[in-house]
């Protein structure tokens, strides 16, 4: 994917959480962190250390509390 997808589309204007992780082999932390610029809306990139690609099953407590902050901000 060179990006070009993403012509045209208009950037995202609600509060973002990005919640990577460093052991994920499927999204690398530059392309992780480029997603910031299609958001004009306030964005906050959260990293989880020493957990998979798969947040949700391998670090649900952590990832739940992330959520809850983020939520209770907005």
């Amino acid at each position: 994917m060179d990006g070009s997808q993403l012509d045209g589309l208009e950037p995202v204007l609600v509060p973002t959480l990005y919640v990577w992780s460093t052991d994920d082999y499927a999204v690398g932390r530059s392309a992780a962190e480029r997603s910031a610029a299609h958001v004009w809306g306030r964005y906050h990139f959260e990293i989880l250390k020493n957990v998979s690609h798969w947040i949700p099953e391998t670090a649900p407590a952590e990832l739940s509390e992330l959520l809850i902050r983020h939520l209770s901000s907005v």
